[in-house]
């Protein structure tokens, strides 16, 4: 090997120092900054022991990535899920607790035993009345609360939607750069920490397959295989609703709410095979179409027996916009639920006829609770009904916590294990720059001597 072969040699292993100190100086200057990658440069021999610096790379394990945008997926469903069961866990009131209206039937039932022992008292009898108009108003007032969380439901539906249809034109984008960027010989490596950060949001969304190309460039499918960002865009089409009333349920069930599609497939929970169960669209539909639904349902069919089982003693005590209820028209009962206004002293009626009966027209016997004994009784069974309907929400609720907890254990595990590879560690970085500064030193030291030994044959 000649003298200018070594120091040819030198001269390459001079350039590869100085790129492994800028690649370590860009990992110090972003150890905080979100979503960035680790760099590394990329050696590879030249000729028979020459070095040449053939790029950087980012440390990061794809299948660590894809499990962690897979959690991040579940998270964000079970975190929608279990703060909007929560508030409706606090809308019913739990079993033994003073709100809700569980809180309001334990108030009515204490008073009605009240009222039985002291037919005769008068402002026992309007107290009674009062805690009935309660009862009635928690009843609609819940169920006002969870038509409102449908309602809201389908609005949240739309934008993440939009969110999402944004997300994945921006991915489209920043794919062409990510190519044009590749072809040129350009470094893509802060494309590429864009790229990531995109689909890192897109995750929580909706949950995504991702492939990466030979440049970097992303191909994104649903987690079912729909298309979504490649050779082409595919955007997620949703038409939202002004609001959602108790008889609305989706397209799919003959509905008028809209149901998501993708290529015209859809998307929705329970809509087939490309069905989406985990991200934040799939947990509003969850809400908007069965859970809610399904709760809404349960209040209703308790309020048509509570009032089924007062009008059974002859004179129907709560009424359906005025009239006797019917177990045709049971969708939304409970918003409509109110108090006959034969006794509703606001009204024009009496207190005193929860005691002589709703067609008195005089005051009757002052110590007689025969009716009010028959309400009481009446009334007894349904503590236990509203008991076993308020504890399948709180079942709920609590099955919810549970597995957002279990999730966000499982997303941080994830994190950290990602943060592990990807994030810059600073006592790495010192250690590497005194190894470069080792081998700068030593690649110098070649250089100088080779110069020092052609200069010795120039005087020759």
């Amino acid at each position: 090997m000649s003298l200018f072969s070594s120091l040819s040699i030198a001269s390459g292993g001079l350039a590869a120092t100085q790129a492994r100190t800028q690649t370590a100086s860009v990992n110090i200057a972003n150890v905080s900054t979100p979503g960035y990658v680790r760099r590394d440069t990329i050696l590879s021999q030249n000729g028979i022991a020459g070095v040449t610096v053939s790029g950087t790379s980012r440390t990061q394990d794809q299948t660590l990535v894809q499990n962690r945008r897979d959690s991040q997926s579940q998270s964000a469903r079970s975190e929608v899920i279990d703060a909007v069961l929560t508030r409706s866990l606090t809308a019913f009131g739990e079993p033994g607790s003073n709100t809700g209206v569980f809180g309001a039937f334990s108030q009515f039932e204490g008073d009605l035993q009240t009222l039985k022992s002291t037919p005769e008292s008068a402002a026992s009898q309007s107290i009674t009345v009062d805690s009935l108009k309660d009862l009635v108003s928690s009843i609609s007032q819940t169920s006002a609360a969870l038509q409102s969380e449908r309602t809201t439901a389908d609005a949240r539906i739309a934008s993440d939607i939009e969110l999402t249809n944004q997300i994945s034109s921006n991915l489209f984008d920043l794919n062409a750069d990510i190519q044009s960027t590749y072809a040129s010989g350009g470094d893509t490596a802060p494309l590429l920490d864009q790229r990531d950060q995109l689909l890192d949001s897109l995750s929580e969304m909706i949950p995504i397959s991702v492939k990466i190309d030979d440049a970097g460039a992303a191909r994104v499918r649903t987690s079912t295989g729909l298309p979504m960002v490649g050779t082409s865009l595919n955007l997620i089409e949703f038409t939202p609703s002004n609001s959602v009333g108790p008889t609305d349920t989706n397209e799919l069930n003959g509905g008028r709410l809209s149901v998501p599609t993708l290529s015209g497939r859809p998307i929705a929970p329970g809509s087939g095979g490309h069905a989406m169960t985990e991200g934040r669209i799939a947990a509003h539909l969850d809400l908007r179409d069965s859970v809610l639904p399904q709760q809404a349902a349960s209040l209703d069919t308790f309020a048509f027996n509570l009032a089924t089982s007062f009008g059974a003693l002859g004179e129907p005590l709560l009424l359906d916009n005025g009239a006797p209820v019917d177990a045709a028209n049971m969708a939304g009962l409970s918003q409509r639920l109110s108090v006959n206004p034969l006794v509703d002293p606001d009204r024009g009626g009496l207190p005193s006829r929860l005691r002589d009966g709703l067609a008195a027209t005089e005051p009757g016997a002052p110590s007689d609770d025969t009716r009010l004994s028959q309400l009481a009784d009446t009334l007894a069974p349904f503590s236990e009904a509203l008991g076993n309907v308020v504890s399948q929400v709180s079942v709920e609720s609590l099955r919810a916590q549970r597995i957002h907890s279990g999730n966000v254990a499982r997303e941080i595990t994830l994190n950290e294990a990602d943060a592990q590879m990807t994030a810059v560690d600073l006592d790495y970085e010192l250690q590497s720059l005194l190894a470069i500064e080792q081998a700068y030193a030593a690649n110098a030291r070649v250089i100088q001597t080779i110069s020092d030994m052609l200069d010795t044959l120039a005087r020759i």
